[in-house]
């Protein structure tokens, strides 16, 4: 099942179509490896909050697709790597966020269209969710404030801002977390969207 979705585009954009795929195989790393080396040594430095040699950092692709209990959603323009959303359940039960966007392509809306897919997925959709951002990182909290979802600031530390982003009807609950949907209602894994392009 494909969605679409109309970007918000500037009218001087052109408009490109976006297919989001969940990872779950070796062509699928393939395309993480080639979405890492077109991300610069500072968007990656962003991702992982502490400096990245570049793509060929040995433990990037494992850190990219995280852990076996969690998800990995790739955007693709054309068979191309865009993008790419993580979302891993901690050992204290919190489901954690992380997102990264090819140099090229941010400030387009892939970040965004990637987030409202994996939020949407019915695996995620009633979980609260923690995301760590820099606090200069401007672009993407501008972002967190145009989800569907409540935003909620809980902790900060030197260079780092925590949140919470709740389902709108779910006040935040205790980091304990909660039981998952069953894996019978996973959402399909692909949708089409368009973006600007």
């Amino acid at each position: 099942m494909t969605a679409t979705l109309a970007g918000r585009a500037a009218a001087t954009r052109s408009v490109a179509a976006l297919t989001i795929v969940e990872v779950s195989g070796c062509a699928e790393r393939g395309l993480v490896a080639r979405l890492a080396a077109r991300c610069s040594p500072a968007s990656l430095a962003a991702r992982f909050f502490r400096p990245v040699s570049g793509a060929a950092d040995r433990n990037l692709l494992t850190l990219l697709l995280g852990p076996a209990s969690g998800r990995a959603f790739l955007a693709l323009d054309a068979g191309r790597p865009v993008g790419l959303v993580n979302l891993a359940p901690s050992d204290a039960g919190e489901v954690e966020v992380a997102l990264l966007v090819a140099d090229r392509w941010q400030h387009r809306g892939v970040g965004r269209a990637l987030l409202e897919h994996a939020l949407a997925d019915p695996r995620w959709a009633a979980e609260t969710v923690h995301v760590t951002v820099r606090p200069e990182n401007t672009a993407v909290l501008a972002l967190l404030h145009t989800l569907p979802r409540v935003i909620h600031l809980v902790d900060s530390a030197p260079g780092e801002l925590y949140f919470e982003l709740c389902p709108s009807a779910v006040e935040p609950r205790p980091s304990a977390g909660g039981p998952r949907p069953p894996a019978e209602e996973q959402r399909p894994a692909a949708a089409e969207l368009l973006l600007a392009g």
